[in-house]
């Protein structure tokens, strides 16, 4: 008799994937926290994008960090393959990511997870 697979308490299909993480990290114009129109330009910038994921439905943004002379924007989602392809042309077009990075941790290989940078 083959097993009802809506009754297996080992089945996780219906369980919710599990949230990575991916952040952009855009470099300011001054070491510190960026001019104020900086700041609001990627506070615009950061909306759209977290419209276009959302819209796309591979993730969420979920807020920035700024200091030390770079901004920090956060996104997560269940596949960080989609989030990157909705992602990757916005960045690519704006002016704001000249220099920026795409950062994502990745298993080394001994359960250990460590940043992958690769550039915009």
């Amino acid at each position: 008799m083959a097993a009802n697979r809506d009754n297996d308490p080992d089945d996780d299909d219906d369980l919710p994937a599990e949230e990575l993480d991916l952040l952009v990290v855009l470099k300011l114009s001054n070491r510190q926290m960026g001019t104020n129109q900086e700041r609001q330009e990627i506070e615009a910038f950061a909306d759209e994008l977290a419209a276009a994921i959302e819209a796309e439905g591979v993730g969420e943004y979920d807020g920035d960090e700024l200091g030390g002379g770079e901004c920090t924007l956060f996104f997560c989602g269940p596949d960080l393959d989609k989030l990157q392809a909705v992602l990757r042309p916005l960045l690519k077009r704006s002016p704001l990511c000249r220099g920026a990075m795409l950062v994502r941790m990745v298993d080394d290989g001994t359960g250990e997870f460590t940043p992958q940078r690769t550039p915009v």
